[in-house]
């Protein structure tokens, strides 16, 4: 039955993996459709040229130069984001530029592109965010059933992978029936009680009563046992968070 699960798993997770990758596809095709849409826009206000060029990501778009023929400077930035709060996702454009103080060549052209690109949002704002809104329909349209298909999914992965979980816990509980040790050099800790724990090297499991467990147990560099009464709950948690540092069987 584990291995069962865990080859449904390996196939939902390739499965996943192929939707994201087709996600992933679609995505990248709209933001090529995206900066192909505004490209005009740019051109007609003459904001772009072998000197200054266009930067996209993620819905928001800047205007670029070489700055000592190095160092690539964003010299306005302006984004096509859903308003903050709206109940009809009504979007807008927002900008974002710095300031100087300075009055160089490079900002004075600088000021010139900030004008141009101010000029172009102020006389087509209400064309590019029509437009927009048909491309981000038409995406939205596209990766739906993509979304639809990857939320199925990913609950069967996550009912998988507790099924997986709970098989290995009653795996590991049983052995700890038959008894187990740990490496001396592992700092592994029982929780006897919600005040005392204990670090210990074997740990075997002698009888269950309702919500208690009855242990018996070695503490590290001693060569005694112990028993001790432990919660179910305790005992879980030890499972839990050491069952893939277990070697072996010892002292059954």
């Amino acid at each position: 039955m584990k291995n069962v699960i865990k080859n449904q798993i390996k196939e939902v997770e390739q499965k996943l993996s192929f939707l994201d990758q087709k996600r992933e596809s679609i995505d990248n095709v709209y933001q090529d459709l995206e900066v192909v849409f505004l490209t005009p826009f740019l051109e007609q206000y003459n904001i772009l040229s072998e000197e200054y060029f266009l930067k996209y990501s993620y819905n928001s778009f800047s205007i670029n130069a070489l700055r000592d023929g190095i160092y690539r400077e964003e010299l306005v930035s302006f984004r096509i984001h859903v308003k903050s709060f709206s109940e009809n996702r009504e979007r807008v454009i927002s900008t974002s530029f710095y300031s100087t103080n300075t009055s160089s060549d490079f900002e004075l052209n600088r000021m010139i592109i900030i004008g141009k690109v101010g000029q172009m949002l102020l006389d087509n704002k209400n064309d590019i965010i029509s437009g927009w809104n048909e491309l981000s329909k038409k995406h939205s349209i596209e990766t739906k059933e993509t979304h639809r298909e990857m939320g199925i999914l990913e609950k069967e992965l996550r009912e998988l992978k507790l099924s997986l979980k709970e098989i290995e816990k009653e795996e590991v509980y049983n052995e700890l029936k038959s008894g187990m040790h740990f490496k001396m050099d592992m700092e592994v800790e029982l929780n006897i009680n919600n005040t005392e724990s204990k670090y210990i090297s074997y740990i075997k499991i002698l009888s269950t009563k309702n919500k208690s467990v009855v242990v018996k147990y070695i503490v590290h560099h001693d060569e005694d046992f112990s028993t001790a009464t432990v919660r179910v709950m305790h005992l879980e948690r030890f499972i839990t968070r050491y069952s893939n540092l277990l070697t072996s069987k010892v002292l059954a």
